[in-house]
């Protein structure tokens, strides 16, 4: 919101595969239907405007059901998300963060459109199952280079390192535990996932199992 002006620069999508139990990618930008998307804006846009907000970032969350075709708001935050700072200058070229700096500034946000390397993106986690162990092994500085090269553009955050134990990691959900991310560009989403897949296939852990 700049001004009395609604401006949504980016709608992403947190999928569930069949099967699944985790939300474990956010793909950008969205591959849901049109419709669907604008139903989510319009409530955005009628929330913020009754409530006053102004001058500053907001990202909200739905829930889309989509067998019976119904929307859930889950939750509103008055800030960029950082979650989606990387995905954003991989499709459009720049960063979310520039839009929160020039409002702050008090000048128009203007936001890059599909300027970037890639045209779709993801943020992916590592999960490891739900079992308390001490980290042995991560893959090797080489390692990662080599999945780069394989994939380019693919960034991988690791969160442990030898030594740790998997139950002193923060902000852990009851299903597995998170021990990474990674980043990665591609054509298509279904391109995504296969890349996604090919990096947890290859990227190698070793735990001792408390």
């Amino acid at each position: 919101m700049f001004k009395g002006e609604f401006n949504v620069h980016g709608v992403f999508d947190q999928p569930v595969d069949e099967g699944a139990m985790l939300f474990d990618r956010l793909e950008y930008p969205s591959s849901m239907p049109e419709r669907v998307q604008r139903r989510m804006i319009d409530a955005s846009k009628r929330f913020l405007e009754h409530i006053g907000f102004d001058n500053g970032c907001f990202n909200a969350e739905f829930m889309w059901d989509e067998e019976s075709d119904q929307l859930w708001l889950v939750e509103f935050n008055t800030r960029i998300s950082q979650s989606h700072s990387e995905m954003f200058i991989m499709v459009d070229g720049m960063s979310n963060h520039e839009v929160a700096i020039d409002i702050a500034l008090g000048e128009r946000p203007s936001m890059a459109n599909r300027q970037g390397q890639f045209p779709v993106a993801a943020k992916c986690l590592i999960p490891q199952k739900r079992e308390d162990a001490i980290v042995k092994r991560i893959p090797s500085q080489q390692e990662l280079a080599e999945l780069r090269e394989r994939f380019p553009g693919t960034l991988v955050r690791l969160d442990i390192e030898p030594g740790m134990r998997l139950s002193d990691l923060a902000n852990q959900d009851s299903f597995s535990y998170h021990i990474g991310t990674i980043y990665l560009g591609a054509d298509t989403h279904e391109e995504l996932r296969q890349r996604y897949q090919a990096c947890l296939d290859t990227l190698h852990f070793e735990f001792d199992y408390v």
